[in-house]
This record gives C-alpha cells, structure tokens and sequence, in this order.
C-alpha cells in the first residue's frame, strides 16, 4: 500500500463496547486501529490521516453506516469498506453492496478468526489495487510517445492524485 507502515484500520461504531471489542480483536490481527462514535468523526479522521480498512456500523444516530460509506467511496475511493450489522432485513447487506459498493459486511456479533481474515483479505485487496494501478501507469508510460498528451494528462492525474492522497 502507498503508506508504509502499519496497515489502518479505522471501526466506527456509537457503542463504546463494540469499538473496544473490535479495537482488541483487530489489534491482536497485528492492525494499527481507529475508533469513531459516528459518521463525523469517522469523516474528520479520514481527512486527518491515512486509513486502508474502514468498517461502519450500520445503525448509528445521525447518519446511517451505508450514507457513511457512500460519502466515504467518493471522497476516499481507496478505503476499502465494510458494514458491520446486527440488521435482520435481507435488503441492508444488498443496500450496502449496490449503493456503498462494500467489500464485505460483518453480522454482529462476529467471530474474531472471520474478522482478522476479512480484514486480511480487504488489504490484500487495497495492495492489489495499487500495483494494479502502478502497472497500468508503468504501461501507460511505456506506450506513449515522447510529448505525447496522454502521457502528460496521465501525468496530471497522478500529480493531482498524489496532492489529494496527501490531504487525505
């Protein structure tokens, strides 16, 4: 991933003993964790620094998990998210695919072990995504003629990528 170090995870979540829960279970995963109690302070943590993994509660006040995820694949396209639910309603899981495109949902209460794989696997994700964007620059370069617009459009979009990444 483009931030070495410590994979970020950030659990958002209004019950304080969810977030401790998940923090301990994650932690133990060897993840560097954030905790938020509801969508802005999840948003304001978002802009401050780097997280890979983010995983919403589905039913908090103020905002639902999947408007937090829908805000959060706009503006942070590079999260990869996941809703926790504790929801019987069949349409929350299909919700929260078709309209925050999450990577995955985790019914509480959860097991630990499918919890550290699912994580696992969002950031093996998250790795694959930016080497898969890596190469395709790599190609992009290598085909382009010298002077080439595409090239220096490709550029562009990677300069104006990188100044965003650096805010985020």
């Amino acid at each position: 991933m483009e931030d070495a170090g410590t994979p970020i995870v950030l659990v958002v979540d209004d019950e304080p003993g969810v977030r401790a829960a998940m923090g301990r279970t994650l932690e133990s995963g060897g993840y560097e964790v954030r905790v938020a109690a509801d969508a802005d302070e999840a948003l304001r943590i978002l802009q401050a620094e780097p997280v890979h993994v983010l995983i919403s509660d589905q039913h908090m006040p103020g905002m639902s998990g999947i408007d937090l995820l829908k805000i959060v694949r706009v503006r942070h396209p590079r999260v990869v998210r996941i809703l926790l639910t504790a929801d019987k309603d069949p349409e929350t899981p299909v919700r929260s695919i078709n309209e925050s495109e999450v990577y995955r949902f985790i019914c509480k209460p959860w097991d630990n072990g499918d919890v550290r794989t699912i994580v696992s696997l969002a950031f093996e994700i998250a790795r694959l995504e930016q080497e898969n964007r890596h190469l395709g620059e790599l190609a992009r370069c290598k085909n382009s003629p010298p002077g080439d617009p595409a090239d220096l459009e490709s550029e562009l979009l990677q300069l104006a990528e990188d100044e965003i990444g650096t805010k985020n």
